[in-house]
């Protein structure tokens, strides 16, 4: 005896008498009583009754126990645990196998199927989806979720040899997509196969090996050696051909590669060509995937796409391209205009029609993350639309589509919002020809006195390209209607605006780099324009008296407030 005796044993453990002459298999917990006599140990089975433990001899022949992870069978004087790669049906009330042709039996209250490999049997999780079956008998069980009852598929199952994806049966296939081979395993039938001739087939190689395989009966199957359970998900399977399994990331940018696409909705299936336009979202590799041009590949970026989340949802979404290259699909997007990662600009509605559809006119386009971007589509689509996008001066006001937005940090146009009106301040607001149907009223009227008075234009010309050409003015007395996010400001002057100071009658033109009115001097090339002084020095040039009778004369003063 060792020091330490044991206090108890588990079920699925064995323990003997005194005398070690009979054996005793554990069904419950048995508690040990240890009794120290004369200063040695001595171990007594407090209970041995049949509530908790069996004896080994031939009257349990044939019964099972399903414990601590495996079944054991018990015959005279040992306690066999069994090794089987199997399912197995097993009454736990009457510790039977199940091998009747009974159906009822398999559908007994007591009975539950165990997944064996080798000596390690547990419990199968409860089905949710149509699911066939293999059993240890060698028959072929059918599943329904909607009744949660077994059936027999085939009053006589259908034997089949395999070999190399190939499988030929005994009998007619005709509307059965599943045979069994002379060891139980599971056969699926891609067609209906006659008596005697081979077809193309699919079989796992183990009970711990997954694949998916596609019956002529538009179904996709997800099995391993002796089961097929039906695929009953609304969403993409992209499938490696060569191995029947799903694929990873990394497989996308693998030459060569042999992959088939499968739209499911829920357990309808069928095969289905990738859209070159169309961004797939794999579940089960948790990316985005593009086919085109005979190649696959991946975003570089995280960003905006046309992506098809699955069959019966195409849209563009916003996604994250994580450090692990996992893509996250973070929100659908709204109505308005997208400028996807592949340079291609949409536009959504989520209204009746719930799409969308690249644009197809060339003009200019306000995205809905703020970009602006000027788009030439080719009418007879001949060549992919162009878009470049504009740019604007940051910290500047742009008036577009009767809404005023700021420029921000990469040319992103931001609607006015309160913290940026300040009413002493003088800012710089500019109205995109491009994007301006009407100016107001004040805006407008400068606009031609400029062209009349300084033989000059309103507009503000930038070094570099693609920045936006606007009609632009000095502003101030921003106001901010909080209920209505509406602003109003009071005009101080139009870009090249030329105005007399009635103080000191000198005459003055509108800089926008010095937000107001500066002192103006001669254009030695164009006798009546005016340019902006680059000092303080007096205009004594006699053109400018010419100027002065003219605005004196003939220049009105007109409200400077201009309200939105």
């Amino acid at each position: 005896m060792t020091k330490k005796a044991t206090s108890s044993i588990e079920a699925g453990d064995f323990c003997t008498n005194s005398d070690h002459s009979i054996l005793y298999f554990a069904t419950d917990t048995i508690e040990v009583k240890p009794n120290v006599i004369s200063g040695k140990t001595a171990t007594y089975v407090y209970t041995t009754s049949t509530t908790n433990c069996l004896e080994a001899n031939d009257s349990y022949r044939d019964r099972y126990y399903a414990e601590k992870s495996s079944i054991y069978t018990i015959d005279i004087d040992c306690i066999i645990q069994i090794y089987e790669t199997a399912y197995i049906f097993l009454n736990n009330k009457e510790n039977r196998i199940v091998r009747s042709r009974d159906i009822d039996e398999y559908n007994d209250n007591n009975v539950e199927l165990y997944r064996c490999k080798g000596s390690h049997c547990r419990p199968v999780d409860v089905l949710n989806t149509i699911t066939y079956i293999a059993d240890i008998n060698k028959r072929i069980l059918k599943y329904d979720v909607n009744n949660k009852l077994y059936s027999f598929v085939y009053d006589k199952d259908i034997i089949c040899i395999f070999k190399d994806n190939k499988c030929t049966p005994n009998a007619d296939m005709k509307k059965n997509e599943f045979c069994i081979t002379y060891k139980g395993e599971l056969v699926l039938v891609q067609s209906s196969i006659k008596n005697r001739e081979t077809g193309e087939c699919y079989l796992s190689e183990g009970i711990n090996s997954y694949i998916y395989g596609y019956g002529f009966s538009q179904h996709l199957y997800h099995m391993n050696q002796f089961t097929a359970q039906m695929v009953d998900q609304t969403e993409y399977y992209i499938i490696n051909m060569f191995t029947n399994t799903t694929i990873e990331r990394s497989t996308y940018l693998s030459k060569n590669i042999n992959l088939v696409m499968y739209a499911c909705t829920h357990s309808s299936c069928h095969i289905y060509e990738p859209h070159e336009d169309t961004y797939y979202y794999d579940s089960q590799a948790k990316t985005i995937y593009r086919y085109k041009d005979r190649d696959y590949s991946l975003p570089s970026t995280s960003g905006y796409a046309y992506i098809s989340i699955d069959p019966t949802q195409t849209y563009i979404y916003k996604f994250v391209k994580a450090e692990s290259d996992e893509i996250k699909i973070q929100a659908m997007a709204n109505d308005g205009y997208y400028y996807t990662i592949d340079k291609e600009m949409y536009y959504c509605n989520l209204g009746e029609d719930h799409d969308c559809s690249p644009i197809d006119e060339t003009g200019y386009y306000i995205t809905n993350t703020g970009a602006i971007y000027y788009c030439i589509h080719d009418s007879e689509e001949l060549e992919a639309t162009e878009c470049t996008k504009q740019f604007c001066i940051n910290g500047q006001y742009y008036y577009i589509e009767e809404t005023y937005y700021r420029c921000e940090s990469h040319s992103n146009f931001v609607p006015m919002k309160s913290r940026y009106c300040s009413y002493d301040e003088n800012v710089v607001i500019n109205f995109p020809l491009a994007l301006t149907e009407e100016l107001p009223g004040n805006v407008k009227q400068a606009v031609k006195d400029i062209s009349r008075h300084n033989n000059s234009t309103a507009v503000s010309y930038h070094r570099g390209k693609n920045y936006l050409k606007s009609i632009s003015g000095i502003f101030t007395n921003c106001t901010y209607n909080e209920e209505e996010s509406t602003s109003m400001f009071d005009l101080v002057c139009i870009n090249n605006y030329v105005n007399i100071d009635k103080e000191t009658d000198e005459v003055r033109i509108c800089s926008i780099e010095q937000l107001g009115y500066v002192e103006c001097i001669e254009n030695e090339e164009n006798p009546e324009k005016c340019n902006i002084s680059s000092d303080s020095n007096l205009i004594k040039s006699s053109i400018f008296k010419i100027i002065f009778f003219i605005l004196i004369s003939e220049i009105f003063i007109f409200n400077f407030l201009i309200e939105i």
